[in-house]
C-alpha cells in the first residue's frame, strides 16, 4: 500500500461514464428486487428508497477527493443543535447498520471496491465511499422510513429487521455486481496504489487478509517468497525488475521457447500427460522472485491438471498454454492481480467453453478439437504481444456463444413437455393450498387430515388437469369435504339424523370414486372408510368426536425421479415427494437462466447442463446439454439444497485460474 504521502492518480477508462451508468442501473434494479423480496413494500415507498440510493451513488461518483465528512449525514456542529434526540439515535443506528454490513460483506465488496478505484481513477477512494457500499442502503432507508410514515420505534425496528435479512442476501448481490463489472472489462486496481487512510491502516495492522486484498495467486506467490500474505504486493514494474541482468532473463525466455517448440509427444495416440515446469527445471535458484513466479504458476497448473471435471482432451489444450502463460508472467506481473488480463481470460474462457462436456470426451469431439486449435495458435504465435491472446479469447467467446445457442435450441423441443409439467405443478400447488386451508379447521380430525393431504390432494390435482378448476367435477370433489366434515359432527336432532342417512351414500360414493380415480391402495381406502364410518356412527348417536390423534410428522425433503415422453424426447424430472417444498421459485435461488449448473440427478449420477428456462410460477429449472439425448427438469428447492451442501455449483461462473490458485494456496507451506 502507498503511505499516502503522494497524490497518485489513475488513468480513467475511456468508457468509464458508460460503465458507471450501466452499473448504477444494475445495482438499483438488483437492490430494489432484493428489498422487495425481503420485505414487500408499496410502490411509492420502494421508489423513494431506490431514488435515495441512486442519489447517493451519483454523489459518490461525482466526489473529487475524500474531503467530505464521513458520517452518514455529514452532521456538523450546527446540525447537532437542530436534530432531536430520536434523529440522533437513528443516525447512530444507521451508521452502525452500514458499518456492520460493510464488515460482513468485506470479502465480496473488496474486488468491487478496487474496480471502482479504477473506474473513478481515485486511489484515495475509501471503501466506505464506494458508491455501492452499504452506506448507500442506509441512505435509502432514511427515505424509505419517511415515505412509510414510520415513527421512531418503527424506524429502529425496520433497521434491525432489514440488517438481519440483508446480512444473508447482500453477498450474492455483490458477487453479481463484481461479475457485471468483469463483463464490462473493468480491472481491479492493484492494492499497492491505494492511498485511502483506512485501507493503509488496515494493511499496516496485518488485517488485510480479511479483505482478500491480494487474491489467492498473489498470496501464494508471497508465501513462496517467504513473505507473509499481508505484506506488500510485488511492484508494478513487473517480475523482470528483480532479475540479476538482462542476459539471465534472455536465457530464461530462450529456455521457455525451446520447451514450447519441443512439446510433449503423444503416447499410443493419446495426449501425453501434461508436464509441469518449475523453477528448478528452468535453472533458477530457489527464493528468487522469478522462481516464485514460475513455481506459483506450476502449482496453479498442477491443480488444473488434477481437475476432476475437465476431460483429458481439454487438459491437453491447457497444457499447451503453460509455456505461453509462463512467458506472460515473466513480462507482466499484473497477470496475478488483474482478473481481466488476457492470459487469465484465456484459461478461464477455455474452461468455460468446455463446461458440460462429458469426461470421456476425446480430441475428436468437435468442441475439444476447436479448443485445441485455439491453444495451438497461442502456442505457435505468441511472443510478447497480448493481442494474440485477446484474439483467441474472442474465438473462445464465439465457441461459448455457439454452444449456448445450440443448447437453447435443443431445449426448445422440450417446451410442450415442460408446459405440461408446469401446468400439473400449478394445479398441484392450488390443490395443496385448498386442502391445507380445509385442514386448518380445528374440527377436522387429524386422521382425516392426514388422508386428505396424502391422497385427496392428488384427486383434486388430477381433476384440475383433466377437467379444469371451474368445472362441475372440481366443485363436486371439493364440496364433498364440507359434507364429510358435517357428517361426522354430532347429530342430536331427529331431522339431522334423517338427513345424514339420506346424504351419506352419495358422500361415500363421491369419496370412493375419487380414491379409485388415483388408485389409492385398497388397504388405505378401507382404513379411511372405516374411520369415516366410526366417526359417523358416533355422530348419529350424538356423541362428541373422539380426541384427535397428533398429525403424522411431515416428511423431510425426499427427492423422487420420473420421466415424461413426447415421441423421442425424454424429460427427466427430479422433484420432491408430495409436492414438499416451496411451490414457486425461491427468492434466494442462486441460479439464473443461462448458467451452466453442475448437479446430481441421483447420488450416483453427476450431470452438468445449461439452465434454459426457469418457470415463473413453479420455479422449475429446465436444463439441456448438446451431449445429452434428454433434458432435465429440477425442483428449485433441490437445487438450492445441493448448492448449499456443495453437491451442486454454477460451473459457468467459476474462474479456473482463481479456483486453482485457491486450491494450491491451501497446499502451500506458510513461511514465517
Amino acid at each position: 500500500m502507498s503511505d499516502g504521502g503522494g497524490d497518485e492518480s489513475l488513468p480513467v477508462p475511456d468508457d468509464a461514464g458508460e460503465v458507471l451508468a450501466k452499473c448504477r442501473a444494475f445495482f438499483l434494479k438488483q437492490l430494489g428486487c432484493l428489498l422487495q423480496e425481503v420485505e414487500p413494500l408499496p410502490g411509492d415507498a420502494l421508489q423513494a428508497f431506490v431514488t435515495a440510493v441512486g442519489t447517493h451513488y451519483d454523489e459518490m461518483v461525482a466526489a473529487e477527493r475524500t474531503s467530505r465528512f464521513s458520517g452518514l449525514h455529514g452532521l456538523t456542529a450546527s446540525r447537532f443543535a437542530l436534530v432531536t434526540e430520536n434523529d440522533l439515535e437513528a443516525d447512530i443506528r444507521l451508521n452502525a447498520f452500514a458499518a456492520r454490513l460493510l464488515e460482513a460483506n468485506s470479502a465480496e465488496l473488496w474486488l468491487v471496491y478496487l474496480r471502482f478505484v479504477t473506474l473513478l481513477g481515485r486511489p484515495d477512494l475509501s471503501p466506505n465511499e464506494n458508491p455501492v457500499a452499504p452506506r448507500a442502503i442506509a441512505k435509502g432507508l432514511i427515505s424509505l422510513s419517511a415515505a412509510l410514515g414510520d415513527n421512531h420505534t418503527q424506524t429502529l425496528q425496520r433497521i434491525a429487521r432489514l440488517e438481519d435479512c440483508l446480512r444473508e442476501s447482500l453477498p450474492g448481490l455483490y458477487v453479481g455486481l463484481n461479475e457485471f463489472l468483469v463483463s464490462c472489462e473493468v480491472s481491479a486496481a492493484q492494492p499497492t496504489i491505494v492511498t485511502a487512510p483506512d485501507v493503509i491502516a488496515l494493511a499496516r495492522s496485518g488485517a488485510a487478509d480479511s479483505l482478500v486484498a491480494l487474491g489467492p495467486a498473489v498470496i501464494l506467490r508471497q508465501r513462496l517468497l517467504g513473505k507473509p500474505a499481508a505484506g506488500v504486493v510485488a511492484s508494478t514494474g513487473g517480475a523482470t525488475a528483480a532479475l540479476l541482468n538482462q542476459a539471465v532473463f534472455s536465457r530464461l525466455l530462450a529456455r521457455l521457447d525451446h520447451l514450447d517448440v519441443a512439446g510433449s509427444p503423444p503416447v499410443d495416440g493419446q495426449p501425453a500427460m501434461p508436464r509441469l515446469l518449475n523453477a528448478t527445471e528452468l535453472g533458477l535458484p530457489a527464493g528468487a522472485p522469478e522462481a516464485a513466479v514460475i513455481d506459483t504458476l506450476a502449482m496453479i497448473f498442477a491443480e488444473i491438471f488434477e481437475s476432476p471435471t475437465l476431460p483429458n482432451a481439454i487438459k491437453s489444450a491447457l497444457a499447451d498454454l503453460q509455456v505461453p502463460i509462463l512467458r506472460v508472467a515473466m513480462l507482466d506481473s499484473s497477470l496475478f492481480t488483474a482478473d481481466a488480463h488476457p492470459a487469465r481470460q484465456l484459461l478461464d474462457k477455455t474452461a468455460r467453453a468446455a463446461v458440460g462436456l462429458p469426461l470421456h470426451a476425446s480430441s475428436e469431439h468437435p468442441l475439444c478439437a476447436s479448443i485445441q486449435k485455439v491453444a495451438a495458435r497461442v502456442r505457435g504465435e505468441f511472443i510478447n504481444d497480448t493481442k494474440v491472446l485477446s484474439e483467441q479469447v474472442a474465438e473462445l467467446d464465439r465457441l461459448i456463444a455457439e454452444r449456448d445457442t445450440a443448447t437453447a435450441q435443443a431445449a426448445s423441443a422440450y417446451g410442450p413437455l415442460l408446459q405440461s409439467l408446469e401446468q400439473s405443478d400449478l394445479v398441484g400447488s392450488r390443490s395443496r393450498q385448498w386442502i391445507d386451508r380445509f385442514c386448518k379447521n380445528s374440527a377436522v380430525p387429524s386422521r382425516i387430515a392426514d388422508f386428505l393431504r396424502a391422497h385427496w390432494q392428488r384427486v383434486l390435482c388430477q381433476i384440475g388437469i383433466e377437467c379444469g378448476e371451474d368445472g362441475p367435477e372440481w366443485q363436486e370433489h371439493t364440496a364433498v369435504l364440507d359434507k364429510l366434515l358435517w357428517s361426522i359432527q354430532p347429530k342430536v336432532e331427529i331431522d339431522e339424523q334423517k338427513r345424514l342417512m339420506r346424504e351419506l351414500p352419495q358422500i361415500m360414493q363421491v369419496l370412493s370414486n375419487g380414491m379409485q380415480r388415483v388408485s389409492v391402495p385398497e388397504a388405505i381406502r378401507d382404513e379411511f372408510l372405516d374411520t369415516c364410518f366410526a366417526l359417523q356412527t358416533a355422530a348419529m348417536r350424538g356423541r362428541e368426536l373422539p380426541p384427535s390423534v397428533p398429525a403424522r410428522p411431515v416428511p423431510g425433503m425426499v427427492a423422487v425421479s420420473s420421466e415424461l415422453w413426447a415421441g423421442d424426447h425424454v424429460l427427466r424430472i427430479f422433484d420432491l415427494a408430495g409436492g414438499w417444498g416451496p411451490p414457486g421459485h425461491s427468492r434466494r435461488s442462486p441460479v439464473r437462466t443461462g448458467d451452466w449448473l453442475a448437479f446430481r440427478l441421483a447420488e450416483d449420477q453427476a450431470l452438468c447442463g445449461r439452465v434454459c428456462h426457469i418457470g415463473t410460477a413453479t420455479g422449475k429449472l429446465l436444463l439441456a446439454n448438446p451431449d445429452w439425448d434428454f433434458a432435465v427438469a429440477l425442483n428449485p428447492a433441490i437445487v438450492e439444497n445441493q448448492v448449499q451442501d456443495g453437491r451442486a455449483s454454477i460451473s459457468s461462473r467459476i474462474s479456473l485460474f482463481n479456483a486453482a490458485a485457491e486450491q494450491a494456496l491451501g497446499k502451500a507451506p506458510v513461511l514465517r
